[in-house]
């Protein structure tokens, strides 16, 4: 009995070790977590959106490597990239490479070149303005002077155009350029430049409209806007004692972010008073406030604004509004409520991607609706259709969410901010027919040259450069006069040659000077500051 109980324990001994080790093997490997588990339904993730990202890529090589006719893989690529884009918001899209660069000098208010401003006549570049401090100016470069070639590129023909003269003329910083002049009375001359870099201010110079009140005009939010801001309303405050102040935001685009917010941080006395703030998908609420931090008193306040006023533009605008600081004066804003941010690609492209909404200090969003995309890009046609830009009346806020301002004024969201007082659009500016005749000044400007009026003091006497152009007007060809007919005889037309020859004499801080005082809508938005009791009253 002893043997066979000894021999059925070494026959079920080993199975019954076998059987706990596998039922450990089994446990253990439960025990141990879902750690690798979780990782493999990752890896099976990734490997679906590879897959799918694959599909694209053979997708394109297929058609790329076998179809009938010729087309190239890299028109095929940003074709479907704009297609996937397409299916985002309006404001989110695809850069090109050259795009990303001509962004990125916009924004930070800078380009690489040689600092002049040019004319294509007759087929010849000719120069209208050089720019101070520029590599031209060193060099000597002088208005009237025919750029013939940039190295080995010619750049006269009927074939040259105004984007193939600014490729030439731009390169890297630092980069040579060899220019070949035809200068009237000398002959060719042979000149070498090096490119560099040329600051474009995104803010006029301040200019005082009256005793106590000055105008700052901010063409968009770049990177030094703050700064340039800044200094002009110091220049005010210092040299003539201003008070009040009036900033110009008609067709400003936007910009960054943190330059409007320390831009109106001056605006307000207080602490931690709520500017803006962001939401997005996966983002928490995030508040921009002011720093309590103004170096310059600022008591009564006008922003005047436009359908061209944007983003950065009005988160300002909104800002002002619903605290009740200043008055917005103008017609509403283009209404667009969505930050982006930009992210680059390894061939130099970038995506700029919508990442969240903004609202104003009271809650409210100021994005127009965007689900039918065509409606949307034809938004400011529509305004016009129905009469919005030219009457009050015509605004209709039906439907939209009501918000309150700080003294309880009602505020609408969803189409831009509405101004507190409405200046309507003069439509003959903007006429089809103005603008072709204005197109002409540039060409009156080089006769100007040629002639040896151009200068200093070409605007001293106006009435003597109204009737030299009426005089180079009549000695056109028959075109030309059919284009100006009309035209001349509009104020606003002479207005604009003087603002424009204000320009090429010099540059925006004398255009500023001389279009304050005649630009109309500044003169309405002006009054408010003299008219009794108007800030009590809208305020």
């Amino acid at each position: 009995m002893e043997g066979q109980e000894n021999t059925t324990r070494e026959i079920w001994m080993p199975l019954l070790l076998c059987s706990m080790v596998a039922l450990g093997m089994i446990f253990g490997g439960k025990m141990k977590g879902s750690g690798p588990v979780v990782e493999v339904v990752r890896y099976h993730d990734t490997l679906g959106t590879a897959s799918m990202e694959g599909k694209l890529e053979e997708l394109i090589r297929y058609i790329d490597a076998r179809y009938v006719d010729q087309i190239g893989r890299d028109s095929l690529l940003e074709d479907a990239i704009n297609s996937l884009m397409a299916h985002l918001d309006p404001h989110s899209e695809y850069l090109s490479p050259a795009e990303v660069i001509r962004l990125r000098e916009s924004r930070e208010g800078v380009f690489t070149g040689i600092g002049v401003e040019f004319l294509i006549y007759q087929d010849t570049l000719h120069i209208l303005r050089v720019l101070p401090g520029s590599p031209a100016e060193e060099k000597g470069l002088l208005p009237g002077d025919r750029i013939l070639m940039a190295n080995d590129s010619l750049l006269a023909g009927p074939s040259l155009n105004h984007q193939t003269a600014t490729e030439q003329l731009k390169g890297e910083q630092g980069s040579r350029v060899r220019l070949k002049i035809q200068r009237d009375g000398v002959g060719l001359l042979d000149i070498q430049l090096r490119r560099t870099s040329i600051r474009v201010s995104s803010v006029s110079e301040g200019v005082m409209l009256d005793t106590t009140t000055g105008y700052v005009r901010i063409h968009r939010f770049g990177a030094n806007t703050y700064r340039e801001f800044m200094e002009s309303i110091e220049s005010l405050h210092k040299e003539f004692g201003m008070k009040d102040l009036l900033i110009d935001l008609r067709g400003n685009p936007g910009g960054y972010l943190h330059e409007t917010v320390n831009i109106l941080s001056q605006l307000f006395p207080e602490k931690d008073r709520l500017l803006v703030y962001t939401v997005g998908r996966e983002a928490d609420r995030r508040e921009y406030r002011t720093s309590g931090r103004r170096f310059f008193a600022v008591e009564r306040l006008v922003l005047l604004v436009d359908e061209h006023s944007a983003s950065a533009s009005e988160i300002m605008a909104g800002a002002i509004q619903d605290w009740d600081r200043g008055l917005i004066a103008g017609r509403r804003t283009y209404g667009k409520g969505l930050v982006q941010e930009q992210y680059g690609l390894r061939d130099g492209s970038a995506i700029v991607l919508t990442i969240a909404r903004y609202y104003t200090p009271s809650g409210r969003s100021i994005q127009r609706d965007y689900s039918d995309i065509q409606a949307y890009a034809k938004d400011e046609q529509a305004r016009k259709e129905r009469g919005e830009l030219t009457w009050k009346t015509a605004l209709n806020n039906a439907g939209k969410k009501t918000y309150s301002t700080y003294n309880g004024r009602s505020v609408y969201g969803g189409g831009g901010v509405e101004p507190d007082v409405f200046i309507p659009l003069d439509t003959t500016r903007s006429s089809t027919v103005l603008v072709r005749a204005l197109n002409q000044i540039p060409v009156f400007q080089l006769h100007e040259i040629k002639t040896g009026f151009a200068g200093p003091g070409q605007l001293k006497d106006k009435e003597a450069l109204w009737s030299r152009f009426k005089q180079w007007a009549a000695h056109q060809d028959e075109k030309v006069q059919t284009i100006l007919k009309g035209p001349m005889k509009n104020p606003v037309f002479r207005q604009e040659l003087i603002r424009q020859i204000a320009l090429y004499v010099g540059g925006e801080s004398e255009e500023t000077r001389v279009n304050v005082f005649q630009d109309p809508e500044i003169r309405t938005a002006l009054q408010l500051f003299h008219v009794k009791g108007v800030f009590e009253r809208l305020l």
